[in-house]
């Protein structure tokens, strides 16, 4: 298996609903992601994804989201904004954008994706699927309009 990956990192806050203590008040973190893709298959110019284009879409995505309020994000309406639920957010939000960047549509399940968010130097959550899962999720709204 063949893989290619990006990190970036980006500043955010959010604010946990339920019995978390000093976690319910809004609170910031600098959040490091890394993005992997996996392809047990290379394309005709001996490339497993498109770096520059996964570059492209983090920064894109992350510069939509740096420095707000998660909770204040459509997706996160009635979930919580927990680094496992933004894990699958930015999932969703980085191979949309990558998708409509390559017109990789014709091959969606060549792909294995893994989305991992550090939220300090020891801890992370992270969501992986496939970009079949991104086009056929069936929910439309899955991008929360950030």
């Amino acid at each position: 298996m063949y893989q290619t990956g990006v990190q970036r990192r980006f500043n955010a806050r959010h604010a946990l609903v339920g019995d978390f203590g000093d976690e319910r008040t809004p609170h910031s973190h600098s959040y490091l992601v890394e993005w992997i893709r996996g392809s047990r298959e290379l394309d005709e110019n001996g490339f497993a994804t498109d770096i520059a284009a996964m570059e492209a879409a983090m920064e894109e995505e992350l510069a939509a989201i740096d420095d707000r309020l998660l909770n204040d994000i459509p997706f996160f309406e009635g979930i919580q904004t927990s680094l496992e639920n933004v894990c699958r957010f930015l999932h969703f939000r980085l191979e949309t954008n990558l998708i409509r960047r390559t017109g990789e549509r014709e091959q969606p399940d060549r792909h294995n994706t893994v989305v991992r968010i550090w939220e300090n130097d020891s801890a992370w959550a992270s969501y992986e699927a496939s970009p079949a899962s991104v086009q056929h999720s069936g929910t439309g709204t899955a991008d929360g309009g950030a």
